[in-house]
């Protein structure tokens, strides 16, 4: 008798019914490559944001370098490094009133190329156009705490005490004027004054940096120059080991905020585009502190401050420095003592 395949009955062809697998990834193996790709971006995102803050801070770095270059072609040119601005040396002085003139920064500009900017540096700050005193140059900016566009105080949130550094026989005013923002400071010294006293080191001439306040020089009642000028030969330890510029200490949340982070061409508020360092005031730890006055320096960047040096070069100070070596790195007639490491924090 014939056999008859289990597929044709009866003439006809009967499909299995036994269900196909196929082709394709199971739940569990999906999330297997789901949790590899996790691990590999965990892995790499670190190396991508490190890589980032590497650029930046090397923007940052070349931004010193163009301002110290900048400020010492303007002492080579002038005799003197720019006044941080005009003031009086004490408020009793009847011919030299406090000042709105411009901060040393404008003084610097044609040696950054924006000569082309109409700044009138005895002129005072508010009654120069609001494109003028907004405008902020990428260079002035620190890539990792914000962009240009974002350093602009706009006039309708700003009031202005208008004084003049020459004279008193004015009548007091306010006036809502802004302006741009910038994150270096010069060295101004450090906090424990000149002639007038501990608490007066922002006055006239009492700054024991490299860019220090000035008493104005004065003829027939308005500015026409600075007195207290320094100069290359008044650096005793040496250009490489005094600072001119560095990275402003500003807290996260204080950003654009007057005084701090007040417009830097206006001469009126000091720690907008200067500061100082040593016992009191030393290097901010980051963004986050807020134990440190906002009248030093400090960096976003991770555990160091940038510095151009009045040579020109840019070192990298570790935000533990010692506030000793701060200090005689901020003080234009003191020698530094070299000190690294951990006992006197690294020059980086």
């Amino acid at each position: 008798m014939r056999s008859i395949a289990p597929n044709h009955i009866h003439g006809h062809s009967v499909r299995s019914t036994r269900p196909k697998r196929l082709a394709g990834f199971t739940l569990v193996e999906l999330l297997v490559v789901i949790a590899i790709i996790g691990m590999l971006i965990a892995m790499l995102l670190p190396a991508v944001q490190s890589a980032r803050e590497a650029a930046r801070l090397t923007q940052c770095k070349n931004h010193l370098k163009q301002i110290s270059l900048a400020t010492i072609q303007f002492h080579d040119t002038n005799e003197a490094y720019p006044p941080a601005r005009l003031r009086a040396l004490s408020y009793e002085d009847g011919n030299l009133c406090e000042t709105t003139q411009p901060s040393w920064l404008v003084r610097i500009l044609p040696f950054l190329e924006q000569q082309s900017l109409d700044w009138q540096v005895y002129d005072a700050f508010e009654d120069h156009p609001d494109h003028v005193r907004e405008f902020a140059p990428a260079v002035f900016v620190c890539p990792t705490r914000r962009t240009a566009s974002e350093s602009v105080i706009p006039s309708s949130v700003v009031e202005q005490e208008l004084y003049y550094a020459c004279g008193c026989s004015y009548t007091e005013t306010v006036k809502l004027t802004g302006g741009a923002v910038g994150d270096y400071a010069a060295n101004h010294g450090d906090y424990t004054g000149g002639s007038a006293g501990v608490q007066a080191y922002w006055r006239g001439g009492n700054g024991t940096g490299v860019i220090i306040s000035s008493r104005p020089l004065c003829r027939a009642g308005n500015p026409a120059g600075w007195l207290d000028k320094v100069r290359i030969k008044d650096i005793v330890d040496g250009t490489t080991h005094t600072a001119l510029v560095g990275e402003l200490h500003v807290p996260a949340d204080r950003l654009a905020q007057v005084p701090e982070n007040g417009p830097m061409y206006n001469g009126k508020d000091l720690p907008a585009f200067a500061r100082i360092g040593g016992p009191g005031v030393p290097l901010a730890r980051g963004a986050d502190d807020d134990t440190v006055p906002a009248i030093g320096f400090g960096s976003w960047h991770q555990e160091i401050c940038p510095f151009a040096m009045a040579d020109g070069s840019v070192q990298l100070i570790d935000n533990f420095v010692d506030v000793v070596v701060l200090q005689n790195m901020c003080t234009r007639g003191e020698a530094a003592p070299r000190r690294v490491g951990n006992s006197g924090g690294a020059v980086r």
